[in-house]
């Protein structure tokens, strides 16, 4: 298979609305970069340190789940004992929101790829993931990141010897402000308004990576 690659890139913005309308030229024997998202991510979203959440109600087994350290991949892949698949809702650089970009250290004029997808087992989506790639991490080694495509994120982040994770941030995360590919099947009367997400910056080679994720009504905890 001929890689994927980035031939331009023609926009050039300095506002989040500005930067959902980038414009690629693409060249290989995939589509990779999918344009801008129809999803915005909501600007009311509280993301504490996960210390702040001593006490909280967790529904029964997520908590061990959301501030577990290892591979959120490996442990999908065994709990859907391997019906696993990454689904792209959305792959483009962009700017990424101001609270990511104060948490991962960017200017605001600081471009990245933004990468969402869903993480499905058994045929439903378990998981909605925001990753942030800032164009100044995407050296070195880690150029290859820029020609990923439906490949686990996460089996890519655990398998490099460099890693080191700064601790999570939780918060609650508005149903209605997911995509709307996350909400299919999903009968919003019997469902919280809210649900638990986490997100947590990646240190590979001292390089930034941020990857948020939202776990679903579909999401079964695993022992």
């Amino acid at each position: 298979m001929l890689p994927v690659r980035l031939e331009s890139v023609c926009a050039f913005a300095h506002s989040d609305a500005l930067a959902r309308r980038a414009c690629f030229i693409i060249r290989g024997s995939r589509t990779l970069y999918l344009g801008r998202s129809s999803h915005r991510q909501p600007n009311t979203l509280r993301w504490r340190p996960y210390t702040q959440f001593v006490g909280a109600r967790f529904e029964s087994g997520l908590q061990k789940c959301l501030l577990d350290t290892g591979s959120l991949t490996a442990h999908l892949v065994r709990a859907s004992e391997g019906d696993f698949r990454v689904q792209v809702l959305a792959q483009y650089w962009g700017l990424p929101t101001l609270s990511e970009r104060k948490r991962l250290g960017l200017g605001d004029r600081d471009w990245g790829i933004i990468r969402e997808v869903l993480l499905i087992c058994r045929g439903q989506p378990w998981v909605y993931a925001r990753s942030i790639l800032p164009a100044r991490s995407l050296t070195g080694h880690l150029r290859r990141l820029r020609g990923l495509d439906s490949r686990p994120l996460g089996h890519i982040l655990f398998t490099d010897p460099s890693l080191r994770r700064v601790p999570y941030e939780l918060c609650r995360y508005p149903m209605a402000e997911l995509p709307e590919q996350a909400r299919i099947n999903i009968n919003e009367k019997e469902t919280p308004a809210e649900l638990w997400g986490r997100r947590s910056c990646f240190l590979l080679a001292d390089k930034p990576i941020m990857v948020s994720e939202i776990f679903l009504p579909a999401f079964e905890p695993w022992s």
